[in-house]
């Protein structure tokens, strides 16, 4: 994802002192009458030789910080096995090392322990918080950065846990969000799920209200404050106060015949948020032939014609490989690359497969659904979407009943009876529109089928998608609510273009404006605003992601199921 976000746990670790363990379990084979007594003395006692335990374990901690998990296992060795410090810092190594399993099992029981000191406190929540993310329970991963919160001394460190507790809740939706609200009596907990609920929708009010019924919440004069302010709440299609000035470089694939559409498309949009925005910025298009083995030329070539931003490549092998090169401007892709980078002042969105999938899994699991199957066209666009959801599905402990793949139209008879033979709680169809509509009636209509936003051509009330009806699947906002009043400044624009993947190509001009705006005015701060593409947040490491629209076909037309 890019500028690039380090992984969850490693904002965490940032976060509050580090968070790492190995798998040594406290000692049992002391009396238990001795033990309280021997637990004292090995966490106080210093000698001229050796360290405290609590020494040991800052220590241990100061390596977890630069992920030196060798310095970490040999301060946790110092430390007397009969110590909370030596099975805290072993959870915490076993933390970093994603050792989930034994970050449970060493610190559930520390939760009760009342004489560690406030870093490693903060440090225990924080692991657990990460085991919990681990097992998708995003609930008691809350209550846990919750109660490290009160046991961190350093602003920095306050805000980045708080960052990492609103990243968490703004991915969930609002289904999600209600369920848990009734978890927890605990009202800062209940707080902070109040919060991601008010802010939602687009109603600066219901912030209002919510600082009116939690005054003294840790988020009243941060991230709801920041909403008020229009430092982070955006409308549907505005930049609000964010200006962008200078030369804007915008590389695009012009000069390769297949993506000149795309380029066009994305160039409209994105000269068209500049004008809605009113900026002074100066974009000059750049023609990439995108081929990776010129994308650093054309870079350099911006860079010394005087870029102070640059927005794309589009594919992934020019990303990729300009991932490998320094980055001295603020810089936005226009897809991810083939490997994840932490390279410096590097952004990437794009419309990705693997967004879609995650949101479409996410609904599934969240009703239930536990086994699926996956019928799919005979193309590379539906065994790429086929793939990802694969993957993906059974990354959450998802069964795959039966993968169909269709290579001639002779073969989809076969379906209904593959199918019976082989039921499952719910359909993946990896196929476009045109696919999608011969395929269709051949599957079981009783079993929930999702398909990805290729399935919809963009007319939102053809009646040669009735063959579709009850087919749920995932879409901008832009395609499926393009009448919101919201976006009437980018109808002009638009107006030319053909509906459905060239639209969205549009909005994703539109949107990359927006973002570099962010990007550019607010580093390394958490962001969210609700975009053309979808509903947009930007974590404080850089990490982009998104939340799109889930539409279904009905015999009158395509109606939004959620709005992100």
């Amino acid at each position: 994802m890019t500028h690039r976000l380090p992984t969850l746990y490693l904002l965490a670790l940032l976060a509050f002192s580090p968070i790492v363990s190995t798998n040594f379990a406290w000692a049992d084979n002391a009396p238990a009458a001795n033990k309280t007594e021997a637990k004292a003395a090995a966490d106080t006692t210093i000698t001229k030789t050796k360290k405290s335990a609590e020494a040991y374990f800052t220590e241990g901690l100061d390596c977890l910080k630069t992920s030196n998990l060798i310095c970490a296992k040999t301060a946790q060795a110092s430390i007397p096995a009969i110590s909370s410090y030596a099975t805290l810092l072993a959870g915490n190594i076993a933390a970093a090392e994603q050792d989930y399993v034994n970050v449970l099992r060493l610190l559930l029981p520390l939760q009760a322990d009342k004489t560690l000191n406030n870093s490693a406190v903060a440090s225990l929540h924080a692991s657990l918080a990460a085991a919990y993310d681990d097992q998708d329970d995003s609930y008691r991963a809350l209550e846990q950065r919750v109660s490290a919160e009160p046991f961190l001394s350093s602003p920095l460190d306050i805000k980045a846990n708080q960052a990492r507790i609103w990243q968490s809740l703004t991915a969930l939706p609002k289904t999600q969000l209600v369920e848990m609200r009734g978890l927890s009596e605990n009202n800062i907990t209940q707080g902070w799920i109040d919060l991601a609920i008010a802010t939602s929708g687009s109603n600066k009010q219901a912030i209002i209200d919510w600082r009116t019924a939690y005054p003294d919440h840790p988020a009243s004069d941060t991230i709801a404050q920041q909403f008020l302010d229009d430092r982070m709440f955006m409308n549907k299609n505005s930049s609000g106060n964010l200006n962008v000035s200078g030369k804007i470089a915008l590389i695009l694939p012009f000069s390769e015949q297949s993506l000149y559409p795309v380029a066009d498309a994305i160039e409209q949009g994105f000269s068209a948020a500049n004008d809605v925005s009113k900026n002074s910025a100066e974009i000059k298009i750049y023609p990439s032939s995108a081929k990776k083995e010129d994308i650093i030329a054309l870079y350099q070539q911006a860079l010394t014609e005087g870029a102070k931003y640059v927005v794309g490549p589009l594919t992934r092998d020019e990303i990729t490989t300009l991932g490998t090169t320094s980055i001295s401007v603020p810089t936005l892709t226009l897809n991810q690359p083939d490997n994840a980078t932490s390279v410096a002042n590097f952004y990437s969105y794009g419309l990705t497969v693997e967004d879609e999938v995650t949101q479409v899994i996410k609904t599934a699991r969240d009703a239930g659904m536990q086994s699926a199957t996956i019928v799919m066209s005979n193309s590379p666009l539906a065994n790429r979407m086929a793939k990802a959801f694969s993957e993906a599905w059974t990354a959450t402990g998802g069964n795959i009943g039966l993968p169909i793949s269709i290579a001639d139209k002779a073969l989809f008879p076969t379906i209904k009876t593959q199918l019976a033979s082989n039921p499952t709680d719910m359909i993946f169809l990896a196929a476009d529109a045109d696919e999608a509509r011969e395929i269709r009636p051949f599957l079981n209509s009783a079993t929930p089928t999702f398909g990805l936003s290729p399935i919809n051509d963009g007319d939102i009330q053809a009646k040669t998608d009735n063959p579709l009806n009850a087919i749920r699947f995932t879409e901008i906002p832009w395609v499926i609510d393009h009448s919101n009043e919201a976006y009437k400044d980018y109808y002009k624009a638009a107006e030319d273009l053909p509906p459905g993947e060239m639209q969205r190509w549009f909005a994703l001009g539109v949107d990359a404006y927006h973002l570099l705006a962010i990007i550019t005015q607010r580093p390394n701060s958490f962001s969210t605003f609700g975009g053309l593409t979808g509903k947009i947040s930007i974590s404080a490491t850089g990490e982009i992601k998104r939340e799109l629209l889930l539409g279904r076909f009905t015999k009158q037309g395509i109606v939004m199921e959620n709005a992100p």
